[in-house]
C-alpha cells in the first residue's frame, strides 16, 4: 500500500473518530487508526466475513458490534467501525463514540471510498435492508420467565457492571474495557438530571463511586483511591462541557485500575501477577496450570510451587475460584442453562461444575439460582 492511503486512512479517522482499520485479504490486522480506549473488533466476527465481498462498498449491521464497512483496497481490506449504541439513537446511548447515525455511516464511507478509488460506490438494496430491519427489530437475549423485559434488561446491566468492576478489582485492562461497552450500552444510569451537563457530571459521579469501592476490593488503600476520587469528580464539576461522557468516565476507571495493577505487580512476583493476568482473561477456556506455566515461560512445578507460596492457595484453586466466580454472575442474571454453562467454562460436564461450585459455596448452581428468585 503506498504511503497517501496509509495517510488518507490516518486523516478520516482524526476528522470523523471512526475506527479505520487495514487488513489483508484474509484479515490479519496490518495497521488500525483508532482512539486510545477504543475496543477491540472480535476477531471471531471477523473471521466471519465473507472471503468474496458482494459489492464494491459493504454495509454489516450486528446489535453486539454496530455498523461495520468493509471494501477491498488492492490486494487489502479497509474496515470502518461505528458503535452501535449511537446509531441506535437511544438517549442513553448519545455520548457513545463515535456520534454517528447510518446515514452519515453511509455518507463517511463513500467518501473515504472516493478519496482511496476516486469512484463514488454504491451500496446494494439487500445490505440496505438488512441495516434498517435490524435496527427496527434488534435481537434480544431470551427473556426470563415471568416475561418482564426491563426487569431482564436490567439484570443483564447489572451483570455487565460487576463483571466491568471486576476488571478494576483484578486490575486488568483487558477484563475492564471487554465489560465496559455492555455495562454503558446498557444505559445503567439513564438521565440524571434535565440539563444535559448537569446529567454528565452525576453520571461521572456515581462511575467515579463504583470505580473507587472496586479499587479499594482490589487492594488499593482507602486513603489513595478516595483521595482519587475526590479529585476526579471535582475536575469533571470544573468542566463547561464533556462531549462524550462514554470516554470521559472510561479514562477515569482506567486511572483506578492503573493504581491497583501498580499496587498488585510491586506486592508480587512478576511471574504470578502475569500468571493471575493471563486466568483473568481465559477464565472461560483455561483448562490447565500447563497452560498458565507456558504463558509466563516457566516450568508448572515451579509456578505451582510460587503460586503456593505468595499466594497461600494452589494455583488450580484459583482458576477454580475465577471459573466459579463467573458462574456465579451467569445465573444470577442471564437464564443461561447450567449445562451450557459447564461447557462454557470447560467443566467436563455438568456434574463437576455442579461439585466445584457445591464445594464452594455450599450449594448447587440450580439450588443457588432458586435463591435468587430470579429464574
Amino acid at each position: 500500500m503506498t504511503e497517501e492511503p496509509t495517510k488518507i486512512l490516518a486523516s478520516f479517522h482524526t476528522a470523523t473518530g471512526l475506527p479505520t482499520y487495514l487488513f489483508t485479504a484474509n484479515m490479519q490486522l496490518v495497521q488500525a487508526f483508532t482512539g486510545p480506549m477504543t475496543p477491540a473488533i472480535p476477531q471471531g466476527w471477523l473471521a466471519k466475513l465473507p472471503q468474496q465481498l458482494p459489492t464494491e462498498v459493504n454495509l454489516f449491521f450486528t446489535p453486539t458490534l454496530g455498523l461495520i464497512g468493509l471494501f477491498p483496497l488492492a490486494e487489502q481490506r479497509v474496515v470502518v467501525w461505528s458503535n452501535n449504541a449511537s446509531v441506535q439513537g437511544s438517549t442513553n446511548y448519545s455520548d457513545q463514540m463515535p456520534l454517528t447515525g447510518v446515514s452519515q455511516f453511509k455518507e463517511q464511507l463513500r467518501l473515504l471510498y472516493f478519496m482511496l478509488t476516486q469512484r463514488w460506490p454504491q451500496f446494494s438494496a439487500a445490505q440496505l435492508n438488512q441495516v434498517d430491519h435490524e435496527l427496527t427489530n434488534p435481537t434480544r437475549t431470551p427473556r426470563i420467565t415471568d416475561g418482564d423485559a426491563d426487569r431482564h434488561a436490567y439484570y443483564q446491566g447489572y451483570l455487565a457492571e460487576q463483571q466491568m468492576l471486576l476488571g478494576v478489582e483484578h486490575g486488568n485492562l483487558t477484563e475492564f474495557n471487554q465489560y465496559y461497552v455492555p455495562f454503558m450500552a446498557a444505559g445503567n444510569f439513564g438521565k440524571l438530571a434535565n440539563y444535559d451537563l448537569r446529567s454528565k457530571k452525576n453520571i461521572t459521579i456515581a462511575a467515579t463511586t463504583l470505580f473507587t469501592r472496586a479499587a479499594i476490593r482490589g487492594g488499593m488503600f482507602a486513603e489513595g483511591a478516595y483521595a482519587l476520587s475526590d479529585q476526579c469528580i471535582q475536575t469533571a464539576e470544573h468542566q463547561t462541557t464533556i462531549t462524550n461522557v462514554y470516554e470521559y468516565t472510561r479514562a477515569i476507571g482506567e486511572l483506578f485500575l492503573k493504581n491497583v495493577a501498580r499496587i498488585k505487580r510491586q506486592n508480587i512476583p512478576s511471574i504470578i501477577y502475569l500468571a493471575q493476568e493471563y486466568i483473568y482473561d481465559n477464565v472461560q477456556t483455561i483448562k490447565t496450570v500447563a497452560e498458565v506455566a507456558a504463558h509466563v515461560h516457566t516450568s508448572e512445578s515451579y509456578l505451582m510451587h510460587l503460586f503456593k507460596q505468595t499466594t497461600g492457595s494452589p494455583i488450580m484453586q484459583f482458576i477454580i475460584t475465577q471459573k466459579i466466580q463467573y458462574a456465579r454472575l451467569q445465573l444470577v442474571f442471564t437464564d443461561q442453562s447450567i449445562g451450557d454453562l459447564s461447557d462454557t467454562l470447560g467443566f467436563a460436564n455438568q456434574g463437576e461444575l455442579t461439585r466445584a461450585f457445591k464445594k464452594q459455596l455450599g450449594v448447587t448452581p440450580s439450588k443457588f439460582r432458586q435463591q435468587q428468585q430470579i429464574l
